[in-house]
Order: C-alpha cells, then structure tokens, then sequence
C-alpha cells in the first residue's frame, strides 16, 4: 500500500491535477471546441447538480494515480456559481486529510483568499468564507472540501474541493447551491 504522506509522490499528484483543472478551466472558457476533450455528459459523473437552473459543464480525466471529476454550475441569473472537483484514488494510493485553504489553494491556484474565516457548513462538507476577486469580478466565497471512502489503513480514497462565489456577495446563494448538489 503506497501511502501519500507531504512528499514528493502527493505533490506530483496534486500539481498534475491541479495544472489538468486550470488548463481545463482556461479553455472552457476560451472555446466551445474544447468540449471534444474531456468534457462528459454530467450524468455521467459521480456528483450531480440537482437543479434545471443552472448551466453545467462537467469533466472527467484519469491518470496513473488519480480520476478528477469536475463540476462547474452557473445560476442561470449569472449571481453565482459552483466549482467542484471530485479526486478518486487508483490502485493503492491514498489521500491523507488536509485543510480546506491548503487543498484549495492547491487545486485553484488563481483563486486568492481574503477575510478567511469559518463556514456553516452544508452536506457533511466542511466550510469556509472569504472574500475573493475571481475573473476580476469581487466575489464574496465559500470554500468546501469532504473526504469519503476511508481507507482500512488510514486516509481516504476519495476527496471532494471546490468553491462557490456570488458576484452580488450574497453567500446565501452559494450555501443554497451547495444543497442542490449530490455528493454521494
């Protein structure tokens, strides 16, 4: 059983998955074409948006050690929106429990975090609020990561990041989103 423990083999792990999310965020949001890729139907992932008012895109990419599922739902309104990326383990690799700012701070690397303080959390997902300029549009946020499928021998197989903003700075929204998603 390898385990991923602060060295060298997690870092590998979280900063190819990190640079596969920001190349996937970046080019959703410069082409339609690059749904050929690695854009799914969203029925097709483990986690689901269970509302009609919001426009999804999901991804799913594998690699040696890790499958990322990703989830992005926009308010059809356009207030507010969701990022979510599931991270499953393959073979005998593990993930050991992190803060939420760190693995945020990892996986959204141009996310920047100001006002950090605690959330109310939502769904067994730990939470936190801070203030953020996202898109270069001031945000007010709510950070949220869970850890499921606990391994016999300690860590997890399954870890689940993401973040909500609201444009109007409403967080409300945010946390009223986050009870719209299915986090089996």
């Amino acid at each position: 059983m390898k385990t991923l423990v602060n060295g060298t083999r997690q870092k590998i792990i979280y900063f190819s998955t990190l640079t596969g999310l920001c190349l996937g965020f970046a080019f959703l949001e410069a082409s339609a074409g690059y749904a050929a890729d690695n854009e799914v139907e969203c029925n097709s992932i483990k986690i689901k948006m269970q509302d009609a008012g919001y426009d999804t895109i999901c991804g799913d990419e594998s690699g040696a050690d890790v499958t990322v599922e990703t989830l992005e739902a926009n308010s059809a309104d356009g207030s507010h929106f969701l990022v979510v990326a599931d991270l499953h383990t393959n073979y005998g690799y593990i993930f050991n429990t992190r803060g939420l700012r760190e693995s945020l701070g990892d996986m959204f690397s141009e996310l920047a975090f100001e006002h950090w303080r605690g959330g109310n959390g939502e769904q067994g997902l730990t939470t936190s609020e801070f203030d953020s300029e996202y898109k270069t549009v001031p945000s007010a946020c709510v950070g949220f990561q869970k850890y499921a499928s606990r391994e016999q021998w300690g860590g997890w197989r399954r870890h689940i990041v993401g973040f909500g903003c609201s444009r109007t700075g409403n967080r409300e929204d945010v946390y009223k989103a986050l009870k719209l998603i299915d986090f089996p």
